[in-house]
């Protein structure tokens, strides 16, 4: 029967049941109570270790910013190194550090036939090591039971130690001795592609490709303005000398005296008795004819008196004295001074079309060889830059080398493991309140199962629930003062 329970009603089935339930309580007490007198006492060590982070976890020589980590980036590498604490490897090499027969001698006395004893003694000492990361992100807590209070403190001591060496290990294996090859290496290529640049600068005169370039530029426009200037003079300077030779053709060099004075007297007497003469014939013909003896006579002295005057001329022209002409003694001037003008142009015109013709070789030479000069340039940059870089790892390398040879990593201890003093398993106060609190739910459970498989009516109350009448006398077989005013319901019994 399934009753609707009352408190009365449930203290009316427990004192029913009280056997059962008596049985139960005492039951469950009394196995726990046993197993505090057989359970072997264990020993609990307990330590914290905190994972640094940043500038605060170990000296570092890089100079770019420390990029500051999310939280959940905190808590993944925490998590990492609890990991870490309880993996099967470390576990394996602290048993292996004190000897399977000292830490578990039952299972090297008795191992198992389905596994190694050291599968067995590392699962065990699994299920005996708690790692947790604590309420604070950086904080770990790590605690471990053993029967021997001795061996739960040096146990878990050497096993944090052993999580040191393996961290460090994992985290900053510095390879300082690959490092150092590779820097070798890096130098050597180095000083081969700085031996092959300079090799190639002195061949070609090379200092600086980009200067030297914008220099000679600068200076051929330099030298291209002065040519054009020098051009310019020696064109006009040959302009004026063609002109000055032009007009020099044309003028005489010397300007004879003007003829006046005794100098020219007989040349006047001589001219004078030749107009006479011919006068003379003039008149004569019309008289004469000319083969006549008179006239042959007379052309006769006309003839005399012509060489007279050609001879008389000669003398005096050859007597007379004649003046240098100034504006052919100026266009002279003008001529020589024109001329070394033009000379002295032509000098600088030669030099300044020598420097650019040397000029513009030169920077057929450049650029021929820029591509050859760019390679050998970008690949020193790369040797350098792949020198300078190895070289800082390298430096990195050797101090994190270091710091693992001085034990120096992010994880501290903050707290020792402790030496138990008293026990930690089993709790005996703790479990003698379970058991108690656990027989009681039991025993309860008992006594309602029980009052659940049994059909019959035992209070007035289930009659009056299941027939819905009033209930108006009952009737019980012992009647117990302490619970006969519990059994009355609407009236006495």
């Amino acid at each position: 029967m399934n009753p609707q329970w009352m408190p009365y009603s449930l203290l009316t089935t427990l004192f029913r049941h009280r056997r059962a339930v008596l049985g139960v309580f005492f039951g469950v007490l009394f196995a726990g109570l046993a197993y505090l007198v057989i359970a072997t006492p264990k020993y609990q060590s307990e330590a914290q270790l905190i994972v640094r982070f940043g500038d605060r976890s170990i000296p570092e020589l890089s100079r770019s910013p420390v990029t500051e980590m999310s939280q959940s980036d905190r808590h993944e590498i925490v998590e990492a190194h609890a990991a870490m604490l309880s993996s099967h490897d470390l576990a394996q090499k602290a048993i292996e550090s004190f000897g399977l027969d000292v830490v578990y001698p039952d299972i090297a006395a008795d191992p198992p036939t389905r596994w190694t004893p050291m599968d067995e003694a590392v699962k065990r000492f699994m299920d005996k090591l708690s790692v947790d990361v604590g309420s604070q992100d950086n904080i770990i807590d790590i605690t471990y039971l053993h029967p021997d209070k001795k061996l739960s403190h040096d146990i878990l001591q050497k096993l944090i130690d052993l999580y040191v060496a393996q961290q460090t290990q994992i985290y900053q294996n510095p390879q300082s001795g690959f490092m150092a090859a590779e820097v070798k290496t890096a130098g050597e290529r180095l000083t081969k592609a700085q031996d092959a640049a300079e090799q190639f600068k002195q061949q070609w005169r090379i200092s600086d490709f980009d200067q030297e370039v914008q220099d000679l530029l600068q200076q051929r426009g330099d030298v291209d303005t002065a040519l054009r200037t020098a051009q310019a003079n020696l064109d006009q300077a040959v302009h004026r000398q063609t002109e000055i030779e032009g007009l020099i053709k044309t003028v005489p060099a010397t300007q004879p005296e003007p003829a006046g004075g005794e100098k020219y007297r007989s040349v006047d007497d001589a001219e004078s008795r030749l107009a006479d003469l011919r006068a003379k014939q003039s008149q004569m013909l019309a008289t004469y004819s000319p083969n006549s003896p008179a006239m042959e006579s007379l052309n006769a002295g006309i003839a005399t008196a012509e060489a007279d005057l050609k001879s008389r001329r000669g003398e005096v022209n050859n007597r007379s004295a004649s003046n240098a002409n100034t504006v052919y003694q100026t266009l002279q001037t003008d001529l020589l001074r024109t001329t070394a003008d033009a000379k002295s142009n032509a000098e600088p015109v030669r030099v300044l079309t020598e420097q650019i013709s040397g000029i513009d070789l030169r920077l057929k030479e450049l650029r021929e060889n820029r591509g050859k000069f760019n390679d050998l340039q970008r690949e020193q940059q790369i040797a350098e830059d792949t020198y300078k870089s190895l070289s800082t790892q390298y430096e990195d390398a050797r101090v994190k080398d270091s710091l693992n040879k001085q034990r120096i990593s992010p994880a501290a201890l903050i707290s020792q493991p402790t030496y138990p003093y008293k026990t930690a398993r089993p709790r005996k106060l703790i479990t003698v309140l379970a058991c108690l609190f656990g027989g009681a739910i039991l025993a309860v459970g008992t006594a309602l199962f029980l009052e659940a498989k049994d059909d019959r009516f035992t209070t007035a109350e289930q009659v009056m629930l299941t027939l819905d009448v009033p209930v108006l006398a009952s009737f019980e077989r012992y009647q117990q003062p302490a619970i006969r005013g519990l059994l009355t319901y609407g009236g006495s019994p």
